[in-house]
Parts: structure tokens; sequence; C-alpha cells
């Protein structure tokens, strides 16, 4: 999870994991609001296309765990 300081992390799954996610937090040492829930929001994808295609850090940490993945690197 990545934010900034007082940023919002909105974790949603069908398999989420809510003490995992809880202790996710914890390891952010940051003062954030989660927002955490299953299942499915309207207009989920057309938000996390437009934050790729609009912010550079959101769009250089995907690009950076693509590459690891392509080189077996985590």
């Amino acid at each position: 999870m990545a934010t900034s300081q007082g940023g919002t992390v909105i974790f949603f799954s069908m398999a989420t994991n809510f003490s995992a996610a809880a202790l996710g937090a914890e390891g952010l040492a940051a003062d954030v609001t989660m927002l955490i829930g299953n299942g499915y929001v309207p207009g989920h994808a057309d938000y996390a296309m437009s934050l790729l295609r609009t912010s550079d850090s959101v769009r250089g940490l995907f690009e950076s765990r693509l590459a690891n993945e392509q080189t077996g690197d985590l």
C-alpha cells in the first residue's frame, strides 16, 4: 500500500482478509484513512485507470513492480 501522510487507502477485494489489512495499515506507519471492504465498488476500474494515467508516481510504482515480476525480483 502506498499513500501520502493523511491520504486514503482503499482496500477492496472479494478475498479481503481483514486481519491482514489491519496489519498492513499498522505497517504503513503513517496517519492514513483506510476503507476496507469486500465485493464490488462501482467505478473502481475507471478510477484505477485514471490514477495510472494521471499520476506519475502511481504509474512508476506499478511499472517497477511489473519489471521486478518479469525478472523474478520481488
